[in-house]
């Protein structure tokens, strides 16, 4: 693979790394039910920065080996006592089809780092997207000695040049010292990039400072908030428990961590989580080589697009033109049109205004305004998920017009069987590859992890790790809470005869 032979081999027994720099030819999941329109947007399948300066003596050698057919790996070295012998500091790596599907994604970034827990210290940082069908779509890679500044803006600057050259990206991340400070100086140099926060992190942060589980997990329904007057409302109830609180929160740009003034970058994602699902696939190769690290990505890659491809082939095989959890988010909001009240006030630039019938005990109906030429409403659903919310569909149909006119275009089957269309090859026969006279990379001594006590797999657990406590259990088989599918009574057991003889 053309990849793997760019970057190294095994170690040897003097752990030597090789670096192959050649020119082969080569290029390169269960279902869940919504409760309600923003969680297709949130839940996520599991199955499925510039140039480093070095001081004088810590110098940098940069390998750009952007290969024609698209793959783009970019490696960080220092200079070693041994004439044509380079420390290996950093490997950067994003597979062609990765590159060329990423534009018919959402254009949103979200970035973290999981540590190595093999025979060097070290850090995988990844990239990762989703496609309109809410599946996973890793972006770009990068080994490096930490989530450093320095580390951070050079992986930035990899993914803004060889990856991500389309603008208004939003990049979603932790508030990491290092990351933020990486931030801070890549993302002018982007074309109308955005960088904010993940909800998790910001709540994990507030609740550090205060020790209020209450008020955290206050904190975390702002965010989530669509409407920016329920949101100021909440955070008035904060200043007036906690003054404190307020002010800390004050602290941090609404735009980059509510989901009700983000304008719409987001696509209702608030977390990390897409990345975070990446960290658990590759959990199991982190204490493994890097040629193994590259194999893994390389061949899960590609397992995925095919299965994605498959899917989304069939299903415009069989007439459809939306994914089927989309199609029932927009059934579920034509259902509720059937009781909304529309009333037009400007047909060209489609204003209109929507009531609706209080619910939950409430007396007094809600009117919301829709203005269908901006892609607007009050609640909120309207802008931040792209895709048209039950009022804006009570007024399309008021006005005798489709609804999918105003329902983003990633969404759409042929746009996700876009991002599926460049196919991974197979690996060339290593006997095919040719003689490498290159440069030979070794690893950091530095870097050389003790081989003391017992190695640790997992970081520390916090209050961010805790699953939500569910108020109840229901059965797997007959979806009655009390008892679980191993002893529930509604199981139909026939006993047949045994063919053991007695």
């Amino acid at each position: 693979m053309v990849i793997i032979r760019d970057i190294v081999t095994d170690f040897s027994e003097y752990e030597d790394i090789e670096l192959c720099n050649d020119d082969t030819e080569g290029t390169e999941p269960g279902c869940i039910t919504f409760s309600n329109p923003s969680s297709f947007f949130v839940n996520v399948d599991y199955s499925a920065g510039k140039d480093i300066d070095y001081s004088s003596s810590h110098l940098s050698t940069e390998v750009d080996n952007e290969l024609c057919l698209g793959t783009v790996v970019r490696y960080g070295a220092s200079n070693h006592d041994n004439i044509d012998t380079y420390i290996l500091d950093r490997v950067f790596w994003s597979f062609k089809p990765c590159i060329d599907g990423f534009g018919f994604c959402k254009p949103i970034l979200q970035v973290d780092g999981t540590f190595f827990t093999g025979k060097y210290n070290g850090t995988l940082l990844i990239a990762s997207s989703q496609d309109g069908n809410r599946r996973i779509f890793p972006i770009a890679f990068a080994i490096v000695e930490g989530e450093t500044k320095e580390a951070w803006e050079w992986f930035f600057f990899n993914i803004r040049s060889f990856v991500t050259q389309q603008a208004n990206i939003c990049i979603i991340s932790d508030r990491g010292t290092g990351l933020l400070g990486a931030l801070r100086t890549e993302l002018p140099q982007w074309c109308n990039a955005y960088s904010v926060f993940c909800i998790r992190h910001v709540a994990s942060n507030f609740n550090k400072e205060f020790y209020d589980t209450e008020l955290k997990e206050k904190v975390i329904q702002m965010g989530y908030e669509l409407m920016r007057p329920r949101f100021e409302r909440m955070l008035d109830a904060v200043r007036e428990k906690n003054s404190r609180a307020g002010a800390w929160l004050d602290n941090i740009p609404k735009d980059k961590w509510t989901q009700c003034y983000d304008e719409g970058r987001r696509y209702g994602h608030m977390t990390t989580n897409l990345a975070e699902c990446i960290n658990s696939v590759l959990k199991g190769c982190r204490a493994l080589p890097i040629t193994t690290i590259v194999t893994a990505t390389y061949h899960q890659l590609n397992s995925w697009f095919i299965h994605h491809r498959t899917e989304a082939e069939n299903m415009i095989r069989a007439g459809h033109i939306y994914c089927e959890e989309l199609s029932k988010v927009m059934n579920e909001n034509n259902r509720k049109t059937s009781c909304h009240v529309v009333r037009n006030f400007s047909r060209g630039s489609g204003v209109s205004e929507v009531e609706v019938p209080g619910t939950g005990g409430r007396r007094h109906n809600k009117v919301y305004t829709v203005r269908l030429m901006e892609s607007w409403c009050d609640c909120g659903e309207f802008q931040s998920l792209r895709l048209p919310c039950s009022h804006a569909v009570a007024t399309c149909a008021s006005l005798n017009l489709d609804t999918a006119q105003f329902i983003s275009p990633i969404y759409r089957l042929t746009n996700i069987l876009k991002v599926y269309g460049v196919e991974f090859q197979p690996v060339p026969n290593e006997e095919y590859w040719p003689i490498y006279t290159g440069p030979t990379f070794i690893p950091n001594p530095v870097m050389r992890r003790n081989r003391k006590g017992r190695p640790k797999t997992k970081r520390i657990h916090n209050e961010m790790d805790e699953s939500q406590s569910q108020p109840y259990k229901k059965c797997g088989l007959c979806r009655t809470p009390g008892h679980n599918r191993k002893n529930c009574p509604n199981t139909n057991i026939q006993l047949g005869e045994s063919s053991r003889q007695m």
